[in-house]
């Protein structure tokens, strides 16, 4: 144990490294032992029937596990040390400018650590996209901010134009770097509003002009054209739509023959929302499986032009990540009207 910087209490000198030291087992007073010796007892041997404790001792236990004795001077030598150097990024381990609020590496905020993030999470505001970036990047991403995605642009990029579920999408990017694809289930059932949430509205307007032509087509020919046909095949068996969901099994195979020998024109007619409904399901399915690809693309083409700008302005990294947070991220309000009249549509 070191008691360097303790005094002896019987002597009062301080001790030396090498020296014999004793401590007395009830309080905790430590001693040259040959102080000890000379005195044969404790210096505070009167004081132990009130329970008294050497003050020292925890300086003692600190000093044994290779502690300061004095953490708060440490502290502030070691802010001071931070503040003259520059801050060290939580992410990719870079260090960076004093002051810096953003990395000069990989763009991560540095206002707040992964750590402090993990230990406090209620101090940062996730609602705000750029703290939700800083704070997924390393923590429910395996992406590390420095890999590149193409030349110059980095997951940490991305992390701050995509803003909100980065963990995701730094994945499903890395995968078609990697050459492989990744299914969007949301882009899938919400086709177009996912676009328009995303920002690729010339995208989103597409595949919503697209649904809502094939759901009112779907709709009239339900309601229209085949319903007429379908009365015209009933009356000619002397039945009508309030008795069609209780055909007898004779009733079914009568009004298929008679189906079959229906004008090929009719015979459409009769198919044709079954038809559009399963064009209807194949559009989802081509939105959800190019989904993650085309927003890639877009990513990928705006953040070069973003850095580009900014380049030739000559901001600052942080900057240029502020920049990017201003550029990506979502249009909730948007995605937010259409989706409900898409849900509307879709469940009535």
């Amino acid at each position: 144990m070191n008691y360097i910087g303790l005094k002896c209490g019987i002597c009062g000198e301080e001790f030396k490294d090498g020296d014999d030291v004793v401590v007395c087992p009830d309080c905790g007073t430590p001693m040259h032992r040959a102080c000890y010796k000379e005195n044969n007892c404790c210096p505070n041997e009167d004081k132990h029937a009130e329970g008294f404790v050497f003050d020292g001792f925890d300086a003692i236990k600190r000093s044994a596990q290779g502690k300061s004795e004095k953490p708060e001077k440490i502290t502030l030598e070691k802010k001071s040390e931070e503040a003259t150097s520059g801050r060290t990024c939580p992410v990719c381990g870079a260090s960076n400018r004093p002051g810096a609020s953003f990395c000069d590496s990989c763009g991560t905020r540095l206002s707040a650590s992964r750590r402090a993030a993990a230990e406090e999470p209620d101090s940062l505001d996730l609602s705000d996209p750029k703290n939700f970036a800083a704070f997924t990047i390393g923590q429910g991403s395996d992406v590390p901010a420095s890999v590149e995605y193409e030349e110059n642009i980095t997951a940490g990029d991305v992390a701050c134009f995509v803003a909100v579920n980065t963990p995701y999408y730094l994945s499903a990017f890395k995968r078609i770097k990697d050459g492989f694809g990744k299914f969007n289930f949301s882009a899938a059932v919400f086709s177009g509003v996912w676009y328009l949430y995303r920002k690729l509205y010339k995208v989103g307007a597409l595949l919503l002009s697209i649904q809502t032509l094939l759901y009112a087509l779907r709709v009239y020919f339900t309601h229209g054209a085949s319903l007429d046909v379908m009365n015209k095949l009933l009356s000619s068996l002397g039945l009508s739509m309030s008795n069609a969901t209780s055909l007898s099994m004779e009733q079914y195979v009568r009004l298929s023959e008679e189906m079959q020998k229906l004008p090929m024109n009719e015979q459409l007619l009769m198919a044709a929302p079954t038809i559009v409904l399963i064009l209807q399901i194949t559009v989802m399915i081509v939105s959800g499986a190019l989904a993650n690809k085309i927003y890639y693309r877009r990513c990928i083409d705006r953040i070069k032009q973003v850095k580009r700008e900014c380049a030739e302005e000559s901001l600052s990294r942080s900057e240029t990540s502020q920049s990017l947070y201003l550029s990506g991220g979502v249009n909730a309000m948007l995605a937010g009207v259409f989706g409900f009249v898409y849900l509307f549509l879709l469940f009535m």
